[in-house]
């Protein structure tokens, strides 16, 4: 079953007052593109992207990527790195919970 928090509880309430028995085996989590990165994380990562910041061989230096945010390169790359370190736990953490079940 997908469904959001208050579905689920909503759920398993009128499971339990039919006196039906249940069993949840495994839950998961998981978050919007909104949900898992601040607004700014978001306006870097997806500028990133369509520059070419990621492409091999980058499209896009971490310095002109800073200038377009009018910020130094040392801020544009603390705040890709907090952003990438949030996608990149997130997809371990989903690909993990996918093999346990």
């Amino acid at each position: 079953m997908t469904a959001s928090h208050e579905r689920l509880a909503a759920y398993t309430d009128r499971l339990a007052a039919a006196n039906i028995p249940f069993t949840i085996q495994s839950l998961s989590q998981s978050h919007s593109p909104e949900e898992l990165l601040t607004e700014r994380q978001w306006e870097f990562i997806t500028e990133a992207v369509e520059r070419g910041y990621y492409d091999s061989p980058r499209r896009c230096t971490l310095t002109e990527l800073a200038n377009t945010f009018a910020v130094n390169s040392s801020a544009a790359s603390g705040v890709l790195h907090r952003a990438e370190g949030r996608i990149i736990k997130e997809f371990v953490k989903s690909v993990q919970n996918r093999s346990e079940t």
